[in-house]
């Protein structure tokens, strides 16, 4: 068959369309979310050859009284979504299930121990950190006792591994930026809107005031109400349950969007706060520290120290 210059030029036109459609040669596709579980391994893979931080979200499911039974776990997920945003990291879910404490009376409640919430976490630090992720940040927000799951991990890691990786109680972090309280009066609601979570937090007319509060008196505990006066009492000190599946979270009727609109703007409103209280973060530079203390550990101190240190060989 003789092909006339016309058809050559047809053919060579879509050969050239062919070819341009074929993935380039070391083509990855760019990421389309921060979220390690819904990335392919190649994704994975390329992110690791630029950067090793991974932020891990801790928190418990337990009774909030009208409010996400998860309220715990997903406040610390935002500031994660929010956190690897920043910092062009990953994240990924963490424990949802922590010991949750005084709130084991409550039906929503699931309840681990915090030895069985340590030894769970400890295996995904080592799965991690064997997948490439030296620099794991856990992170827990509204949750008292989960310095005793995490707290814990952290410091058996770093003595048996000599890996450093960092525990942010947003508990005990945030005062120390003193914030107003105007401007992280949304966070629960910035952090459920970047989570994907906001339907979750009711609005007005959800709920009827009588099942927004105790259905009746509730018991006083006066050792308990002594003991805290005193300064003896809280999750990491004292162990205790809460009188009324209600009482968590203050007991107070909580002030709700009015509408599905509004909860909307508060979620958006919150999302900035979360944002802006990120950037006064520094986590950048805490990022940059947490590997030169990795490698003080084990360029200075396991050579200097050798065999009286646990872990070592």
């Amino acid at each position: 068959m003789i092909l006339t210059s016309g058809s050559r030029i047809l053919k060579t036109l879509l050969i050239a369309a062919y070819i341009i459609s074929l993935p380039a040669y070391g083509q990855v596709r760019k990421l389309h979310t921060r979220d390690l579980t819904r990335l392919s391994q190649v994704q994975v893979a390329d992110y690791l050859k630029r950067n090793d931080i991974v932020f891990i979200p801790v928190g418990a499911v337990e009774t909030n009284g009208i409010m996400p039974s998860d309220r715990d776990y997903v406040s610390p997920l935002g500031m994660a979504i929010a956190m690897a945003d920043d910092l062009d990291a990953l994240y990924m879910p963490g424990l949802i299930w922590s010991y949750p404490g005084t709130t084991m009376v409550a039906a929503a409640t699931v309840n681990i121990t915090p030895s069985q919430g340590t030894s769970y976490l400890r295996a995904i630090a080592e799965s991690l950190l064997k997948q490439g992720f030296r620099r794991q940040v856990y992170l827990s927000m509204g949750q008292g006792p989960a310095p005793l799951t995490v707290g814990t991990m952290v410091r058996e890691f770093y003595d048996e591994r000599h890996v450093p990786i960092l525990y942010i109680d947003m508990d005990t972090y945030l005062p120390r930026l003193k914030i107003s309280p105007e401007a992280r009066m949304k966070l629960m609601y910035g952090t459920h809107y970047l989570a994907g979570r906001i339907e979750d937090i009711p609005v007005q007319g959800d709920y009827g005031h009588a099942e927004s509060v105790a259905a009746g008196q509730v018991p006083e505990n006066k050792g308990l109400d002594g003991l805290s006066k005193l300064g003896y009492s809280g999750s990491l000190t004292l162990g205790s349950w809460v009188p009324d599946v209600m009482a968590h979270g203050n007991g107070r009727e909580p002030a709700l969007p009015a509408s599905a609109a509004e909860r909307e703007v508060w979620g958006k409103e919150g999302r900035d706060q979360v944002i802006a209280i990120v950037k006064q973060m520094k986590l950048r530079e805490a990022m940059d520290d947490l590997r030169l203390h990795d490698e003080f550990t084990n360029k200075v101190l396991i050579p200097k120290y050798g065999k009286i240190l646990p872990g070592v060989n």
